[in-house]
């Protein structure tokens, strides 16, 4: 028999909606193996030409993305803007919670060239658990 406790509870719930929205950011469409359209493209916009039009379509995609599979969160266009430094992007992101009504602000990393090589090592020992510094 499951006796739960206040004690027992992991994480609060702004805990939680965080790595909800990493969690989908940081999946590619077609990853999960249950629903074909959850996730980011993120890799179609990250290798492209730079351009406003190309962060014109990002944006709408993670507002898209945040809309329809994170109904914990409200979140509009206008408040999901692109961050762009060496080697690294960014986004930032200010949501309402709808489980307390509380406006929180979310800066998530989408892509870091230094995190690019780890990456890159994960995918290809993805079999392995341990991961190989470089």
């Amino acid at each position: 028999m499951l006796n739960l406790r206040s004690s027992d509870i992991i994480s609060d719930d702004h805990t939680s909606t965080a790595q909800n929205l990493i969690n989908l950011l940081s999946s590619e469409k077609g990853e999960l193996l249950g629903d074909p359209y959850f996730g980011v493209r993120l890799r179609r916009y990250i290798y492209d030409q730079n351009s406003p039009i190309l962060e014109g379509n990002l944006i709408d995609e993670l507002y898209t993305q945040i809309a329809a599979f994170m109904p914990q969160i409200k979140v509009e266009r206008k408040n999901i803007t692109i961050k762009r430094e060496r080697g690294k992007l960014t986004a930032h992101i200010v949501a309402t919670n709808m489980t307390d009504f509380t406006v929180n602000a979310y800066d998530i990393v989408l892509f870091s060239e230094d995190e690019k090589k780890l990456w890159l090592l994960k995918r290809i020992y993805k079999s392995q658990i341990r991961v190989i510094p470089i």
